[in-house]
């Protein structure tokens, strides 16, 4: 599964918030998104998974336009955890999960199964019956990514995945996502989470793609200070551990 977007470019209330932004996103990368606040990331993901359409350009899957297919095909190629989710969704977590299995139009005993592995990969298979509203938002995220997992799709697209999550729990989720080994894209802001985990990375900056590739190639410093202004410094740390006796 491949994701390309060619000269896309997307307007809110008329003005333009995403210009002629082009990625690539190959079968099985984990490709990162960054950028300072406001610089359009989440529009461009929003464009990507049909929430917004864009007002020029080509948003492809496998080579097919994915604003021109019907929106369940679409669905069951393209899994979203998205930043924004209503908090009072008045549903267990195994009726949410189960929400992934909506494009197929079945719920078979193979259907059940894929959710609760799925909710065993995110670590949630002790909370199946909890209603949603009432979990962590660290678990909120969890029960959605464990909704993607369940759509098994080939092409994941990640909102700031771990937000609301502790150290531990983010560095579990980010693992997690590499392990699945299908084509994903993920908007990050933090950039040491960025550079360890993803393949490659996009930078945005006032709504344009201003560098790509492998991230030690990106995140130097000359471009760290220009999109962010702030000054970066390249050092190495050695992390001693005691042996064990």
């Amino acid at each position: 599964m491949t994701l390309d977007l060619r000269g896309v470019s997307v307007k809110l209330d008329g003005h333009r918030i995403v210009h002629e932004a082009g990625l690539l996103v190959d079968d099985g990368e984990v490709v990162g998104l960054v950028g300072p606040n406001g610089c359009g990331k989440s529009t461009l993901l929003r464009s990507i998974y049909r929430a917004l359409r864009p007002s020029a350009g080509l948003i492809a899957v496998d080579g097919d336009d994915v604003h021109r297919m019907p929106a369940r095909e679409a669905a069951r190629r393209t899994a979203v955890v998205a930043q924004e989710t209503p908090a009072d969704l008045d549903f267990t977590v195994s009726e949410i999960v189960r929400m992934g299995r909506t494009p197929y139009k079945t719920d078979t005993s193979a259907d059940e199964k894929l959710c609760v592995g799925a909710l065993e990969r995110v670590g949630l298979a002790d909370r199946t019956e909890r209603i949603f509203a009432t979990l962590s938002g660290g678990e909120k995220q969890r029960v959605l990514l464990a909704r993607a997992l369940a759509q098994q799709t080939r092409l994941l697209l990640l909102d700031e995945p771990t937000s609301h999550l502790d150290v531990r729990h983010q560095l579990e989720l980010l693992h997690l996502v590499r392990e699945l080994g299908i084509a994903t894209l993920a908007v990050l802001h933090d950039l040491n989470q960025a550079a360890a985990f993803c393949d490659r990375l996009y930078v945005m900056d006032a709504g344009r793609i201003v560098a790509g590739g492998p991230p030690d190639h990106v995140l130097t410093p000359e471009l760290i200070s220009q999109v962010y202004g702030v000054r970066a410094v390249h050092r190495t740390q050695l992390v001693f551990e005691r042996l064990a006796d």
